[in-house]
């Protein structure tokens, strides 16, 4: 299975969510992911989504 794939299997899993991050360290992922977002690939669509996801999460700042 192809990388992008295989990635986008692991954010489509529903498993229970776990404390793993503290909340500046999920902002500074968000921002990451949106830097990786800029591109025209489908890992850059992936990191688009996810930083979605992510950010829609978090606490206004």
């Amino acid at each position: 299975m192809e990388l992008t794939a295989r990635l986008w299997a692991l954010i489509e899993d529903q498993a229970d969510r776990q404390p793993l991050v503290t909340l500046g360290e999920a902002r500074a992922v968000v921002a990451l992911l949106q830097v990786l977002a800029a591109g025209d690939s489908a890992e850059a669509e992936l990191a688009d989504e996810l930083a979605g996801r992510l950010a829609r999460r978090l606490p206004a700042e």
